[in-house]
């Protein structure tokens, strides 16, 4: 009995596919490698299907992937020599079968921009422990980042500790970034990110719209429109039943 229940519930949610690019600061392609993970499921609730993905982007730097269920994912893209960018979304958050979603396509895309990584840097150190999944060298390698590094160097590092789950650790140089620079928009979308990886509907929600309203680049402003609407829509809920 217990397995059938499981099988609606799986049922219940509808799989959709999610497409986006791998780029260079010009705009050209990048191959690259692309994780999806998910932290939270519908409503913040455990999630229903897969759990993650692995992608990979094409020389013109395309890749999509089918499966992904409401939740909340975490989006990470990376390539040798490259920094790798990270961010969190709510995919169809608060809706189970999204009629939006036509033909289970999502109908905005992530996509990504990845810089050059300095060989040697501290930063290109802490990257690779996080492609490796080393936590404990992603600690280490960060703090000489903190220290020196500009906003746009903070805003990496941050990235780089949302890869390894290091939520609090990524606020934190968020935080650093947004004092340098208080108009990255980047940086506010991180501290919407590292909120989420929180379960802080609200607080990302305003840090997203402030991302947005500083400005953002076009590929992503459309994913950024369609977060903001979905945790907002769960923030006002929650309300509602208090």
């Amino acid at each position: 009995m217990a397995i059938g229940l499981m099988g609606l519930a799986v049922q219940a949610q509808t799989a959709l596919r999610v497409k986006g690019t791998t780029s260079a600061a010009g705009g050209a392609g990048v191959a690259a490698a692309v994780e999806l993970d998910a932290l939270y499921g519908y409503r913040g609730l455990a999630l229903v299907g897969q759990k993650s993905f692995k992608a990979r982007a094409s020389d013109k730097g395309q890749w999509s992937v089918l499966g992904v269920t409401s939740g909340i994912w975490v989006f990470a893209a990376h390539a040798p020599g490259r920094l790798p960018q990270v961010l969190l979304l709510p995919v169809q958050f608060t809706q189970k079968n999204p009629a939006s979603a036509a033909g289970g396509q999502i109908p905005w895309e992530v996509s990504f921009e990845l810089v050059p990584a300095e060989p040697g840097s501290a930063l290109e150190r802490a990257a690779l422990a996080a492609v490796a999944a080393d936590r404990p060298g992603v600690a280490a390698a960060l703090p000489a980042v903190a220290e020196t590094g500009d906003a746009a160097a903070l805003v990496a590092a941050g990235e780089i500790a949302l890869m390894v789950r290091a939520a609090a650790l990524a606020g934190a140089l968020f935080e650093r970034a947004v004092a340098k620079e208080p108009t990255l928009g980047r940086a506010h979308l991180g501290l919407a990110s590292a909120a989420m990886m929180n379960g802080a509907w609200d607080v990302a929600a305003k840090r997203l719209w402030t991302a947005r309203d500083l400005g953002l680049p076009e590929r992503l402003k459309r994913a950024v429109g369609a977060a903001i609407t979905e945790l907002q829509r769960i923030t006002r809920t929650d309300a509602d039943a208090r």
